[in-house]
This record gives C-alpha cells, sequence and structure tokens, in this order.
C-alpha cells in the first residue's frame, strides 16, 4: 500500500508539472499577440503625406496621407497607395499621369522641401515626412 501511494504521489506531482508548463505556454503566446499588436499599431501610425501637383506646383492634382512600415521605401508606399508606373527606379506614371518625352514633361520629385538627389527606390521614408511629386515640363 505504502508503494501505491508513493506512485500515486509521484504521478499527482508530474501532472501538476505538466499542468504548470501548459500554463504558462499560453502567457508566453499572449505576449507575443501583445508584441505583433503593438508593432501592427507602429505601422499604423508611421505616415507621409504625398501631394502631386502639375506645372511647378501651380495645379494641385492630389493629396493624401499614406501609412508605411519603418524602413519602407518610397517607391514601395507609392506603390501600395497609388497607380504607378516605373522605369529604372524613377516614377514614369502616377494615378494615369504619365511623364513625357514627347510632352518634354518628368515627375520632379521633393521631400520636406528638397529636391530629391536619387528615385524614389532609394528614398526611405520617415514618419512625418512631406513627398511632392510636380509633374514639369523641361527644355
Amino acid at each position: 500500500m505504502n508503494k501505491f501511494l508513493s506512485l500515486l504521489s509521484v504521478l499527482f506531482l508530474a501532472l501538476l508539472a505538466a499542468c504548470g508548463n501548459t500554463a504558462e505556454e499560453p502567457k508566453k503566446e499572449a505576449q507575443g499577440s501583445e508584441q505583433a499588436a503593438e508593432n501592427g499599431e507602429k505601422a499604423e501610425e508611421t505616415k507621409a503625406v504625398v501631394t502631386l501637383t502639375k506645372n511647378e506646383m501651380a495645379e494641385k492634382v492630389d493629396s493624401k496621407e499614406v501609412s508605411f512600415e519603418e524602413g519602407q521605401t518610397l517607391m514601395d508606399a507609392m506603390k501600395a497607395n497609388f497607380e504607378v508606373e516605373e522605369a529604372g527606379g524613377f516614377i514614369s506614371g502616377i494615378d494615369g499621369m504619365m511623364a513625357s518625352d514627347k510632352d518634354k514633361t518628368y515627375w520632379h520629385l521633393i521631400v520636406n522641401g528638397e529636391d530629391a538627389m536619387t528615385g524614389a527606390n532609394e528614398i526611405e521614408l520617415k514618419d512625418g515626412d512631406k513627398v511632392e511629386f510636380d509633374l514639369r515640363k523641361y527644355e
């Protein structure tokens, strides 16, 4: 009888230990879910304003606040929020408005008030950026 009680005690302790381990795992998963939700909220909070204009900014065409993930390029954000055509990392068309050699037009890019020196595929967006695309003529 003594062996039976000892065996029963060991089984009971093993059962408690097993229950204790499974109780911990959902907490870890819940913490992971909370962190994922926090990260998702951060991605939603990361925004920039993109404005489309024509003719040396004389005619405003569209303005949109766009969400993006940290580290995302301007090209990726533009493709997610506008209908974009590109050539060699440079944007050649936005929402059906095309730059054209025939019309001698191009998309001039300004980020935070400064002319961009690279294509949209090389510009990493930051929260609060102000991006302007102006369809301009060249001579």
